[in-house]
């Protein structure tokens, strides 16, 4: 016995050296087939590719030195190659380009390790860098004789890696005092245009103040100036029904996100003494059904049968020739019985349950803003499954079990498709009021503000647009974006 199990253990042991050096061989040739194909990607000069598959080995391989130095090299003629379109672009006239591209670079380049690249490679680079500050320099100079900060700001850290890429020489940042200077200037621009009615533009003015560290006005909102801002009543007419024991709060649930979304359109005020109501009328319904049948389940079975099977046999007949003794052969047909298999058709018939699953979905909203409005919404899903308890692998027939739709995600999908064109809709409908007005009164102390509803109503209305880029540069959303960041 113990024989036996010091054999077993031996040959556990032997199975598995053995196990382990097939996977190292196999690990090993996939190995040098990849580097292979890095090196040929390499060869080619396609030498951004040519890293990524150097980087794949490394992956798996960290100390792989043959992909080392080939993601060494590969990196490196890329950095020369890629420099060398940036200084074209540049020489070419195209500043803006040529400091896209070389921001691009070199946040690529920030983790990469370049010891291994040579010093005039570094020399070039070097050179390429002051360049592009001195480019940057002059985009936001231009910007700021143009009395536009907010863009020079968007140029700052926008080329954040140009300004800070250290390892090239430090880069001058007087010019930031002097975006904070004119972005504080603009700020006393903007409150020329703020009065008691500017609800949404108010929020651009304290933004842009913030952020270059100006002291904004403040200004008491006038509540009473219609359609500025409202509160928003929500009633509630939607009937679910279901299987499901939450129908009810599911429905308000609904009820609930919509409310939120409509709240976040740029249009209410919980102290608005304005009223914007909404109606949300419709109906769910589940209808669902299961009967019992008889289900058939055809396959092919292997059967036997019993063949007659002709063949050649050998028979011998002695005789006698000329009082001569003789043995003859001679080739016969026979016949024998054989077993044969064939593949015959069979039905195995079981009971199943049949489901049947609809839902079913109307709805409208409403709501009065300038005008009365409506959409209406529907939508149905079909569901229909089988369910059984058969488990007879060997004929390919297992047990099915139920697969009933998740009714809360079918509903909020499509509840969110209606909402998405209800509040655009509302949105839009709000904002012709404003997009109209800006015509009318575009110097008087409610213009800023209507641009500035219209625009954030409907981004893409030109006027809107045209208006903010005079005055910032960038459309209403681009300014908050830009002042919603740290400058320095």
């Amino acid at each position: 016995m113990k024989t036996t199990s010091f054999l077993g253990r031996k040959f556990l042991a032997a199975s598995r050296r053995a196990a382990l050096f097939s996977f190292s061989a196999l690990l090993l040739i996939s190995c040098v087939t990849r580097l292979s194909e890095a090196n040929k990607l390499f060869e080619a000069g396609l030498f951004a590719e040519s890293a990524a598959a150097y980087e794949k080995i490394l992956d798996t391989d960290p100390e792989n030195s043959d992909a080392k130095i080939g993601l060494a090299k590969s990196r490196s003629e890329l950095w020369k190659k890629e420099l060398v379109s940036i200084r074209l672009m540049r020489m070419s006239g195209n500043g803006k380009g040529a400091l896209e591209r070389l921001e691009e670079l070199l946040e690529k380049t920030a983790v990469w390790d370049l010891s291994r690249f040579q010093s005039g490679d570094l020399v070039s680079a070097e050179e390429e860098v002051r360049n592009g500050r001195r480019v940057l320099d002059a985009l936001m100079r231009e910007q700021l004789n143009d009395k536009k900060p907010v863009v020079a700001s968007h140029y700052w850290n926008k080329f954040n890696q140009v300004r800070e890429a250290k390892k090239y020489g430090s880069y001058s940042s007087a010019i930031y005092n002097d975006i904070q200077k004119e972005g504080q200037e603009l700020c006393g621009r903007l409150q020329e245009l703020i009065s008691n009615t500017s609800f949404s533009f108010n929020n651009v003015y304290k933004a842009v103040c913030a952020f270059y560290g100006a002291d904004a006005k403040t200004i008491a909102l006038d509540n009473q100036q219609e359609y500025r801002f409202s509160r928003i009543d929500l009633a509630n007419g939607l009937s679910v029904r279901s299987y499901e024991a939450t129908s009810d709060s599911q429905a308000k649930i609904i009820l609930g996100l919509f409310d939120e979304r409509l709240k976040k359109i740029g249009m209410f005020s919980a102290q608005s003494p304005y009223t914007l109501s909404a109606q949300l009328q419709g109906e769910f319904v589940r209808i669902y059904d299961a009967q019992p049948t008889l289900m058939a389940h055809s396959y092919r079975e292997k059967v036997p049968f019993q063949a007659i099977e002709e063949y050649e046999d050998t028979e011998y007949v002695n005789r006698t020739v000329n009082g001569v003794a003789r043995t003859d052969e001679r080739k016969v047909k026979k016949t024998r019985p054989v077993t044969r298999y064939r593949m015959e058709p069979r039905t195995h018939r079981y009971q199943a349950i049949k489901h049947s699953e609809r839902l079913r979905l109307n709805m409208s909203l409403s709501a009065k803003a300038l005008q009365e409005f409506s959409i209406g919404y529907s939508q149905d899903k079909d569901n229909n499954f089988v369910t059984h308890e058969e488990n007879l692998p060997h004929i390919g027939l297992t047990p099915l079990q139920s697969k009933f739709m998740v009714v809360s995600d079918w509903l909020q999908e499509n509840y969110t498709k209606m909402s998405d064109q209800f509040i655009e809709k509302l949105a839009l409908t709000t904002a012709d009021k404003f997009c109209q007005a800006v015509k009318l009164n575009e110097v008087s102390k409610d213009g800023a503000e209507n641009f500035s509803r219209c625009a954030e109503l409907n981004p893409k209305n030109s006027a809107a647009t045209a208006w903010f880029a005079s005055k910032f540069g960038l459309e209403r959303a681009e300014v908050l974006r830009v002042v919603g960041k740290v400058v320095h």
